[in-house]
């Protein structure tokens, strides 16, 4: 599993950004949980967790292993430059029982190929069926996956769609097998 943090040197001691991930605590296949930070070797890099380790850390690749209690953790990484001037991200991490079924859909993104919020990607946990629909503000299907590890692209037919609103439908069964139906808006940022 990979997150992807974004920090950018702006000013002297400020906290660039916030981020938080929630994992399942039976997520032994993934461990460690691999976080990506933009890299720059004029930097010098921190790295600080609370309720896990840090296993790995190597040109803003950072592995960690959460500790398997409930609860939450903090990953927190600080980069400084060569003025002593640096800047901190935080990562609130909390575990789930693996018993509880959660989704999560992005209210925006930003297809401009950067590598950061390039697809609208639904998260989920102990789900069981997914189907993702995305439709156009007149009703018209762009997009269709049964897959949650796909998201969309903003595209349609091989064509960027243009910046706009776009509704979504998530249909999905529970841990217990029960069928939901989730309908919401995303907004295309380019």
């Amino acid at each position: 599993m990979i997150k992807y943090l974004t920090i950018l040197l702006l000013a002297c001691n400020t906290l660039q950004a916030q981020y938080y991930h929630r994992i399942p605590l039976c997520y032994n296949g993934i461990k460690p949980v691999r976080y990506n930070v933009p890299y720059n070797s004029q930097y010098q890099y921190n790295y600080q967790v609370t309720n896990g380790t840090v296993v790995n850390y190597n040109n803003g690749n950072v592995l960690v292993d959460w500790n398997d209690n409930p609860g939450s953790g903090q990953l927190t990484i600080t980069v400084t430059n060569d003025l002593n001037c640096g800047s901190t991200i935080n990562l609130i991490m909390e575990t789930l029982p693996c018993n509880l079924t959660t989704i999560y859909a992005p209210n925006a993104f930003t297809p401009n190929r950067d590598g950061i919020n390039d697809s609208f990607k639904v998260k989920g946990t102990n789900l069981r069926y997914f189907e993702l629909t995305i439709y156009n503000r007149w009703g018209a299907e762009l997009f269709f996956t049964r897959n949650i590890n796909v998201g969309w692209n903003g595209t349609h037919r091989g064509r960027l769609c243009p910046q706009a609103v776009y509704g979504y439908k998530i249909k999905y069964q529970d841990h217990k097998n029960y069928y939901h139906t989730l309908v919401g808006k995303t907004s295309l940022v380019r």
